[in-house]
């Protein structure tokens, strides 16, 4: 899919100046990273994959390994989410039909659209895996070309795939002449360098209709400040809808990445750890609407609730009593509820366990008249603004 028309040159002309007055290197933030002025609200059309999947708003839930499984993609999608994205799922194991693959492809009817993001490097593997997650009644399949880790791209997957732009330009052709759904992928800046115009050409000659960018290389892993002037880079040189990533967790930080990029859309990744409320967020400053205040205890022990009643729901008590805990450490994080929590965690065996577990982190929050890390950090945001 090429970019859409009418307010482009516009766009384009004033991210190029932004780019020079926005803060690039974030070094120079301060404070680092999050820093700087917030800048002027900007508008974005929903994204358009194709005719029928259109993200809306323009703000996407990343894939995270064991993490955007469909109780948290639920969440996300009821809190404003455009569009979400799957844990990455083996297409050699979709082709084959095993069973642990087929059971992460796992869609619900109130989370469209959704889209599953698959790793492999096989063109006809990837085309086969593109069928059944088009036939599973996914709205988009997602090539995973960003993934770090060693045990990954030792087997040359993941950010691997960066360093031969002509087997992605294979994987997509295959792939886009197997299936009607939109075919997208999510790289990094590089391997070790800049190398992501490369890939995103090659995406775009093999049929693409997105291309998610995160702003750090490979080598980077996740250290560091992402690279906004290689994501602006991608939106001027490479006729694909660009989706910018890395280091937006909130309203201003969306701002900055639309701003001084230009790109289509923005992706969400940590900074929706424990706070889906992000995404409500992002959708309403880009609808011209006041951001909402940050939820309340009581607002979150209530999303809390239903987050993992969905997660019993779909996994069992059992493993929802051992697998819940990181998550509510996110939520907590950095307040004096996380101290309360981490009492708790040991003896978590049931939901009524979770229950006094977050009534627990809830009260010693009240106690201390402090809100957790991301309802802080919304309200200092807002008086930044």
């Amino acid at each position: 899919m090429g970019k859409t028309t009418g307010s482009d040159d516009r766009i384009k002309a004033h991210t190029r100046e932004s780019r020079q007055t926005m803060g690039i290197p974030f070094e120079q933030l301060e404070p680092p990273r999050w820093g700087g002025p917030i800048p002027n609200p900007v508008e974005r059309s929903p994204l358009r994959l194709s005719e029928s999947v259109v993200v809306d708003p323009p703000v996407v839930l990343s894939p995270m390994a064991a993490v955007t499984n469909p109780p948290y993609r639920m969440i996300c999608r009821e809190m404003g989410a455009g569009l979400v994205v799957t844990e990455m799922i083996d297409a050699g194991g979709l082709a084959t039909g095993h069973e642990g693959s087929m059971e992460m492809l796992d869609i619900r009817d109130c989370e469209h659209p959704v889209a599953v993001q698959i790793y492999g490097n096989e063109p006809e593997v990837m085309a086969e895996a593109a069928k059944v997650v088009a036939a599973e009644g996914a709205d988009a399949v997602d090539v995973n070309m960003g993934c770090p880790m060693k045990k990954i791209v030792r087997k040359d997957l993941g950010a691997a795939l960066l360093q031969t732009p002509e087997l992605v330009r294979q994987i997509f052709d295959a792939m886009a002449s197997a299936v009607d759904i939109p075919v997208t992928g999510k790289i990094r800046a590089g391997w070790d360098g800049a190398d992501a115009v490369d890939v995103g050409r090659a995406m775009a000659d093999g049929g693409a209709a997105a291309v998610t960018i995160h702003g750090r290389t490979r080598t980077d892993g996740y250290e560091g400040h992402v690279d906004l002037a290689i994501i602006g880079e991608l939106v001027d040189r490479v006729d694909l809808a660009v989706v910018g990533n890395g280091d937006v967790r909130d309203w201003a930080s969306a701002r900055r990445m639309f701003t001084t990029t230009g790109c289509d859309a923005v992706m969400v990744a940590r900074g929706a750890l424990g706070n889906p409320w992000v995404f409500r967020e992002i959708a309403a400053d880009l609808a011209g609407e006041p951001v909402p205040d940050p939820p309340s205890l009581d607002d979150m022990k209530a999303t809390i609730a239903e987050h993992m009643d969905l997660y019993i729901e779909t996994f069992g008590e059992e493993t929802t009593a051992y697998e819940c805990r990181k998550h509510l450490l996110w939520y907590f994080r950095g307040s004096p509820g996380e101290g309360a929590l981490r009492e708790c965690l040991a003896d978590i065996g049931c939901r009524a366990d979770i229950v006094a577990a977050v009534e627990a982190a809830c009260e010693a929050c009240r106690q201390a008249g402090e809100l957790p890390t991301a309802a802080k950090h919304h309200r200092a945001r807002q008086r930044a603004g």
